[in-house]
C-alpha cells in the first residue's frame, strides 16, 4: 500500500512539475522573438542554459551520491528555477545580458531537476524502478496540459500571467514533494568514499562514454525540434496557438509510449528500441525539411511517440546498469549533462547561425544526418556489449 502511495505521490508531483517546466521551455523562443531577438541572438540566449545544464547536472549528481540523498537538491533546484524563471517572463523588453543570465538558470534547472527526479524513482526501490515509465507518463500528461491552456494564460494575462503561473505551480509541487521519501542508499563502507576516481572510472568506461554519445547525437536532433522547428514556423507565419498545439501534440503523443515502457522494455531488446528512436528521428526531420505548411510540421509531431520517450526510458535503464552501486546518480546525471547539456550548449546557436545564413529548412535535414549517424553507432555499441555478455541489459 505504501509503495503504490509513493508511485501516485510521484506521478502527481510530474504533472505539476512538467507543467511547471512546459510553461518555461516552450515559451523561450516565441518570447524572445516578441522582445525582437533575431535568430542568432536568440540561439546564444537559448545556448547560455546550456552550459549551466552541465555544470548543475555534473554537480548536483555528486552531491546527490556524497550526501545520499535526492530530494533535498530537487527542492533546491526547483525554488532556484521558479525565481528565475519568474524573473525572466517580468522582463518584457531587450535587456540581453540579464535574460541571458535568468534564462541560464531557468532552463539550466529544468533539465537538471528533470534528471534528478528521474534519479530519485531509479534510487527508491525496485518497484518504483519499474514503474519508472508508468510515472513519466504523468510528467507528459502535465507537459501537454500546461502547453494547451498557456496560450490563453498568455492571450488574458500576457508573459506577467506565465511567471505568476510557473510560481504558484512550484509552490503546490513542493507541498507534493513534502510527502514522498527520499532514497534509503545505505552505503557499502569497503568501497570507500566517493571521488573524482570514481568519476575517472565512470568516464574511462568505453561502453558507457560510446552509449552517452550515441545519445547525444540523438539529443542534438531533439533540441533541433525546440529551436530551428519553432523557427521554422514562425517564418511561416505561425501563431502562439499553432506553436502551442505543436507542443501539445508531441506531450500528448508521448503517453502511450511512457503507459506501455515497462512492457516494451521487457519485449524488446534495448538496443532495438534505441535504433527504433534514432531511424524515427532521422525520417522526421527529412519531412521536417520538405515540409511547406504550418499543418504539416504539426502533423509530423506524431513523430515524438517514437523518439523522446523511447530515448529516455531506453537510456536510463542502459545507463543504470552500467554505473556502480554508489555512483548511480552520478552515472545518470553526469550522461545528462553531456547528451543534454552539451547539445543545449551548441545546437541552440549552430542551429541560430545555420538558419540565419541558410534556411532552417538546411539545418533540419543536417539534424537528419545525426540521427542516421547514430543509428550506425547503435550497431557499434550492441556489438561492443556482446564481449560483455554479464552486463548487458536485454
Amino acid at each position: 500500500m505504501e509503495k503504490s502511495k509513493q508511485k501516485y505521490l510521484y506521478a502527481f508531483s510530474y504533472i505539476l512539475l512538467y507543467m511547471a517546466f512546459s510553461f518555461a521551455m516552450t515559451q523561450f523562443t516565441p518570447f524572445l522573438s516578441k522582445l525582437g531577438y533575431d535568430s542568432m541572438q536568440r540561439g546564444i540566449l537559448l545556448s547560455s542554459y546550456a552550459f549551466t545544464t552541465i555544470v548543475f547536472q555534473m554537480l548536483f549528481g555528486f552531491l546527490c551520491d556524497k550526501y545520499s540523498s535526492i530530494k533535498k537538491f530537487v527542492v533546491a533546484a526547483l525554488m532556484i528555477y521558479a525565481v528565475s524563471t519568474y524573473l525572466f517572463y517580468r522582463m518584457e523588453t531587450q535587456f540581453f545580458i540579464y535574460h541571458v543570465i535568468v534564462i541560464a538558470f531557468s532552463g539550466g534547472l529544468v533539465n537538471t531537476t528533470c534528471g534528478l527526479c528521474d534519479a530519485w524513482v531509479l534510487g527508491a526501490d525496485k518497484y518504483l524502478r519499474k514503474n519508472l515509465s508508468f510515472i513519466k507518463t504523468f510528467g507528459s500528461i502535465g507537459w501537454a496540459t500546461g502547453s494547451i491552456i498557456l496560450s490563453s494564460i498568455i492571450s488574458r494575462f500576457g508573459y506577467n500571467g506565465v511567471g505568476n503561473g510557473i510560481l504558484i505551480l512550484c509552490i503546490i509541487s513542493l507541498g507534493v514533494l513534502h510527502f514522498i521519501k527520499d532514497v534509503d542508499r545505505h552505503t557499502d563502507k569497503s568501497t570507500g568514499k566517493l571521488g573524482l576516481a570514481d568519476i575517472k572510472e565512470l568516464i574511462l568506461n568505453k561502453r558507457y562514454s560510446l552509449l552517452v554519445f550515441i545519445l547525444f547525437l540523438m539529443y542534438c536532433v531533439i533540441i533541433t525540434n525546440n529551436t530551428a522547428v519553432v523557427d521554422k514556423m514562425l517564418s511561416i507565419g505561425a501563431t502562439d496557438l499553432q506553436i502551442g498545439y505543436k507542443w501539445s501534440i508531441q506531450s500528448m503523443i508521448e503517453i502511450p509510449t511512457y503507459l506501455f515502457g515497462s512492457y516494451f522494455l521487457r519485449k524488446f531488446n534495448h538496443y532495438s528500441l534505441l535504433k527504433v528512436s534514432a531511424l524515427a528521428l532521422t525520417i522526421q526531420f527529412v519531412l521536417l525539411g520538405m515540409s511547406s505548411s504550418i499543418t504539416q510540421i504539426i502533423a509530423l509531431s506524431a513523430f515524438q511517440m517514437l523518439t523522446t520517450p523511447l530515448v529516455m526510458i531506453t537510456s536510463q535503464t542502459l545507463i543504470y546498469g552500467l554505473t556502480s552501486e554508489k555512483m548511480k546518480a552520478t552515472g545518470q546525471l553526469f550522461a545528462l549533462s553531456i547528451f543534454t547539456g552539451v547539445s543545449s550548449l551548441l545546437v541552440p546557436a549552430g542551429a541560430g547561425v545555420m538558419t540565419r545564413y541558410f534556411s532552417p529548412s538546411t539545418t533540419l535535414f543536417t539534424a537528419a544526418s545525426l540521427g542516421a549517424l547514430a543509428f550506425v553507432l547503435i550497431n557499434a555499441l550492441k556489438k561492443c556489449d556482446i564481449v560483455y555478455k554479464g552486463t548487458v541489459v536485454e
